[in-house]
């Protein structure tokens, strides 16, 4: 069995790789401070379990890792989520107790956050945890079962421990909109999300223009149980048609 130190760095290993779309074996072993024997160990027990695979000096996602959008959603206008990752926190003020969502915009929080103290953040996100690791402020992550195509840990368990806390604020993610508010593609998810919402003060929804042309299949709340939906700019006038009149829209 390998060690805690092992499983640590193996874990951040695959977070490089797949936030990265790939790593080369002696920028790994520097950035680890381990040698290249150690790093190519690793890869080789993440290549077993089918997580990444080898190359000649490169470590890659798995080809069932390249079908998840999660890793490619991460380059995918970044810009855009950057700026709205930068306004979300900037409306923290005095809140102390927040949620971290699933999803990339939701992990651009979580970097920023890294730069606050003292907060408690709860977030289902492996990413996201992964990302706050080594912040100042105190890091809960909810646990249950880890659905891989999100990173997120969804379930019963995941629920439970959501149940226990009241949330300040809450920044969430989504797939895309129906008519009646935002939708996100997996029924797992979706029951976390609704928990989320029941348990929070204030919900802000962080979503990028694109997502505006695109439905997901369930939808986890309606428009008025949000307190605000965060887009990197303004909309444009048919944009802003596809959105209740009532819904408070802000831009980055």
């Amino acid at each position: 069995m390998a060690r805690p130190v092992d499983i640590e760095r193996r874990n951040k290993i695959v977070n490089v790789v797949l936030t990265n779309g790939g790593a080369k074996i002696n920028e790994l072993a520097k950035m680890f401070d381990v040698t290249t024997e150690t790093i190519r160990k690793d890869v080789a027990e993440l290549h077993e379990k089918k997580i990444l695979q080898k190359g000649h000096g490169v470590v890659l996602p798995a080809s069932s890792y390249i079908e998840n959008p999660l890793p490619y959603k991460i380059s995918e206008h970044s810009d855009a989520k950057s700026r709205i990752a930068n306004y979300a926190t900037s409306l923290i003020a005095d809140k102390k107790t927040v949620f971290i969502d699933s999803g990339t915009t939701a992990l651009q929080v979580a970097n920023v956050l890294n730069m606050f103290e003292d907060l408690t953040i709860v977030t289902n996100s492996m990413m996201a945890a992964n990302a706050l690791s080594e912040s100042k402020n105190t890091l809960m992550v909810t646990g249950g079962e880890l659905r891989p195509k999100s990173y997120s840990y969804v379930g019963a368990w995941a629920q439970r421990a959501l149940r226990q806390i009241r949330f300040d604020i809450a920044f969430m993610g989504c797939d895309g909109f129906h008519p009646n508010g935002p939708t996100v593609g997996s029924y797992r998810e979706l029951e976390v999300k609704e928990v989320v919402r029941e348990q929070t003060r204030e919900v802000i929804l962080l979503a990028d223009t694109s997502k505006l042309s695109v439905q997901g299949l369930y939808c986890y709340c309606s428009f008025d149980e949000l307190d605000m939906i965060i887009f990197e700019r303004n909309l444009t006038n048919n944009e802003k048609q596809t959105l209740p009149s009532s819904v408070n829209i802000h831009s980055a």
